[in-house]
């Protein structure tokens, strides 16, 4: 009878003596607008924390792979329409999406609206209550509306389910399925599945897909 924990264990031995280098992997942070008005030092950061995506290449396809989706430049008309749930536009479409699957989501508005809702230098105080009633409807989803700098100060501490970034991993173990808190645990065709994983995953009811660089496979 094969012992499952023993082969485990001699997989991870091999894996060590490949020598194969095991880097902490960037959490993925879909970027919807262009940087342009950003401290060059503060995008620097961005990238070297983040594995920043651009919308432009994005499809919704890949949805389950972010880890955040940071909007530059909002304006009055998403804010409005991201608390209320209008669906008509390429950005709420993608707002409501992340909503929908509880991806971390932050807005960081242009800097008239900064001004007035956030630094509150506006004249007129009723009317920018009134929008502040739709931040708070949007925080109450999981919605951040903050500035840059933090986003930055926050983002940074972001800490990764064990196996969300799974995908990544050279190996997936009995300890990784237990760990994880999703359902069905995504990975690469290069990632090694040892025997505990199969059967823990199955014990537990998750499932697990393997998908490739381009398009996934179940």
């Amino acid at each position: 009878m094969i012992d499952r924990k023993m082969v485990e264990q001699i997989v991870h031995e091999v894996m060590k003596q490949l020598s194969i280098p095991v880097s902490k992997p960037k959490p993925n942070l879909l970027l919807v607008g262009e940087p342009i008005y950003i401290e060059p030092t503060l995008v620097e950061k961005m990238e070297d924390h983040w594995n920043v995506l651009k919308a432009e290449s994005f499809t919704g396809k890949e949805l389950h792979m972010l880890d955040q989706v940071l909007f530059l430049h909002v304006t009055q008309d998403l804010l409005v329409k991201g608390a209320l749930g209008f669906f008509d536009t390429d950005d709420s479409k993608l707002l409501s999406r992340c909503m929908m699957e509880s991806i971390p989501v932050s807005l960081i508005p242009t800097a008239f609206l900064q001004e007035q809702l956030l630094e509150k230098n506006s004249k007129n105080k009723a009317y920018v209550q009134h929008l502040l009633g739709y931040k708070e409807n949007l925080e109450k989803f999981g919605v951040k509306f903050e500035a840059f700098e933090s986003f930055m100060s926050n983002g940074t501490e972001v800490k990764l389910d064990p196996v969300s970034n799974s995908r990544k991993k050279k190996l997936l173990t009995q300890r990784d399925v237990e760990e994880s808190k999703e359902d069905q645990i995504v990975i690469e065709k290069s990632t090694i599945i040892t025997p505990l994983a199969r059967d823990t995953a199955r014990a537990m009811g998750k499932s697990i897909k393997v998908i490739e660089s381009k398009g996934a496979k179940a």
